[in-house]
């Protein structure tokens, strides 16, 4: 089945991404994220899209595809080389947002397999969800004027669902507050701002 709410909450969320960087005039700026700058963030994100683009692409030739061939670290460093030129970045960012808007559209069977870097091989259907979180969430990173309380709602319900399903998630008893506000501290992209009660510590977010 197309998983069509995601898709148009992806292609939203990809939207304002390309508006808010294109906006954003100092990329060399520190972003959200520890030892990272928005550059980086840029880049990340278009690594993302690459590698969904090649699992799609590999289910389009029966092959259950990885998402990084080269793993963590071929990862890590395509994100080094193209943060340290901004403008390629946000050209990259661009290009690689069209290529998989095209690989969406060319995808037949979304029960094909894939292979995350981190899980068992999926069904690329859940690669749209898994693109619209995390375009969501890395448009915070970028520090430049998008915050949690800016989430859609529909965003925010299926993250938070997704969220609580953690199976080494601490007990939420008492704490109180926004939904945006709730999950952007579970996410790790808050202390806890305008959240009340008493706040456990939290495994890492990925």
């Amino acid at each position: 089945m197309t998983p069509v709410t995601e898709l148009a909450g992806a292609r939203e969320a990809t939207t304002r991404l390309r508006a808010l960087v294109d906006r954003t005039d100092d990329l060399g700026a520190p972003s959200l994220l520890p030892g990272w700058d928005r550059a980086h963030v840029v880049a990340h994100i278009t690594g993302n899209a690459r590698g969904q683009i090649g699992m799609l692409r590999g289910a389009l030739r029966g092959e259950v595809a990885d998402q990084y061939p080269g793993g963590a670290a071929g990862r890590a460093a395509e994100i080094e080389e193209l943060a340290a030129d901004p403008a390629a970045a946000v050209a990259a960012m661009h290009r690689s947002a069209e290529e998989l808007e095209a690989a969406w559209q060319d995808t037949e069977d979304w029960t094909a397999l894939c292979r995350p870097l981190h899980g068992d091989p999926m069904p690329v259907g859940r690669l749209v969800w898994t693109r619209w979180r995390e375009v969501e969430v890395h448009a915070v990173d970028l520090a430049a004027g998008y915050g949690p309380a800016d989430w859609p709602g529909e965003l925010v319900e299926r993250l938070l669902a997704e969220l609580r399903g953690w199976p080494d998630l601490p007990a939420l008893d008492g704490i109180t507050g926004p939904d945006y506000a709730l999950a952007a501290w579970l996410t790790g992209r808050s202390r806890g701002d305008g959240l009340q009660g008493a706040l456990p510590d939290l495994p890492e977010w990925r």
